[in-house]
């Protein structure tokens, strides 16, 4: 456990005090699947370990210590199997292992607090009892609950964390058939998904299926993105602000005979677009660095159809990516939806009259959303556009989405991200 608890602390700290995204934080560690678990478990319930916390410590400890308590709490509090007299011993023993020992004494008396039970949470009548119960920073749940309503924000809320992946064919490569063959040959659970790809345990045999570009990781929400905006076979069509090109790479299986354009801002981003179509084996799809807010007289009027899947504040990830909350703020949102609009007011610039495109985000407020679009329809280019009722998607998972004149509001839930949809004609 001393091992685990170790290794956990170590990548916590690049998360916590360097601000490293936690998937980002693992590359190049050799962390065991418990040090995992913590990890997420602590990023999952940090709000909620706070309150104890807080409720436990007369004065908050420097960064180490305090990241340690909170692998002890979740510990204690989560893992059932594990005896907690053993959970604090081995933390005091991490303690003394990074240097700390003179604070030994005091990370043993903290945890032997929570051990104990010697701590409260908030009743169902408290202001923060949605926050701390499902570990939620206060902002978001009033948010959530202005925009959505108690009921489906508590709905939302009690959807469980994912621990699978979606995986989607390459038609290129291979068959359901052949994957599947594959699947239960390496004795890896799997269900189809409603989108056509399969949800499974991302096992070593998924893994090599993946580096041979047999199959790809990617949500349901995101291709649902690609399946609105309908493109033609044939047809010329852009993906911005692209990295690392899944739309894209999906795109162009929809449409084996399409120019594809795929563009972000960053040449690295441009490179991780490269390296996924040539996994993919995807001959139909041009990976450009390109600005969305900077004008290209070469690309006006250019595309039969366009996808915006702008930058946002990614909340609709947050059962997959729990850290949302240490990086993005509700007070980030006002310069994000600054930048969304100068990318669709420029990129709309870009549609063939007739032609369509789509604005999509990972998010789940208005101010990213159906402000955007609103605010982009009263716009001088906006107004040669009309809002277009969204069809060919399905009735996701028993309705779990927020149709609002035709823009789609998927809320997190099940193998879902949360994801915002709105399909736009550029009129002839």
């Amino acid at each position: 456990m001393r091992k685990h608890i170790g290794q956990a602390l170590r990548i916590l700290t690049k998360v916590f005090t360097d601000g490293t995204y936690s998937n980002m934080a693992f590359y190049g560690e050799n962390v065991s699947d418990m040090a995992t678990r913590l990890v997420y478990g602590v990023l999952e319930e940090n709000v909620k370990i706070d309150y104890i916390l807080a409720r436990l410590l007369e004065k908050k400890p420097k960064n180490s210590i305090y990241y340690l308590l909170k692998i002890g709490v979740y510990a204690l509090c989560n893992l059932t199997d594990v005896p907690k007299f053993a959970i604090v011993s081995e933390c005091v023993e991490v303690c003394k292992a990074i240097g700390k020992g003179g604070a030994s004494g005091f990370v043993n008396a903290v945890l032997k607090k929570v051990a104990d039970g010697k701590y409260s949470l908030p009743s169902e009548n408290d202001e923060n009892y949605l926050s701390v119960t499902y570990s939620k920073p206060q902002w978001f749940i009033d948010k959530m609950v202005a925009q959505y309503g108690k009921d489906v924000t508590l709905s939302t809320l009690q959807e469980p964390v994912r621990d699978s992946e979606h995986i989607r064919v390459n038609s290129r490569l291979a068959t359901c058939q052949d994957v599947e063959f594959l699947l239960k040959k390496s004795k890896t659970p799997y269900e189809k998904s409603e989108v056509g790809g399969y949800i499974v345990r991302a096992t070593d045999a998924v893994g090599r299926m993946f580096d041979k570009g047999l199959v790809t990781y990617q949500s349901p929400s995101s291709m649902l993105a690609v399946i609105a905006l309908g493109a033609n076979d044939g047809e010329t069509l852009l993906d911005v602000c692209s990295a690392p090109g899944g739309k894209a790479v999906y795109m162009s299986e929809i449409c084996p005979h399409s120019h594809i354009t795929s563009c972000d801002i960053h040449e690295h981003r441009v490179a991780l677009i490269q390296k996924y179509k040539n996994r993919m084996h995807v001959p139909n799809v041009k990976a450009i660095k390109a600005d969305g807010t900077v004008f290209e007289e070469h690309m006006c009027e250019r595309f039969d159809g366009v996808l915006v899947d702008a930058p946002c504040s990614c909340f609709g990830t947050y059962k997959k990516h729990p850290d949302v909350f240490l990086t993005r703020t509700d007070e980030s949102e006002e310069d994000i939806s600054k930048t969304q609009f100068a990318i669709i007011s420029n990129v709309a610039k870009y549609v063939k009259n007739g032609g369509e495109m789509v604005y999509s985000t990972c998010t789940l407020f208005k101010e990213e959303n159906e402000d955007i679009v609103h605010k982009f329809l009263e716009s001088e280019i906006g107004k040669e556009f009309s809002l277009e009722k969204i069809c060919g998607l399905k009735d996701v998972d028993g309705g779990k989405y927020v149709d609002n004149d035709g823009m789609i509001q998927i809320l997190p839930h099940a193998e879902y991200d949360g994801f915002f949809i709105a399909k736009f004609r550029r009129a002839k």
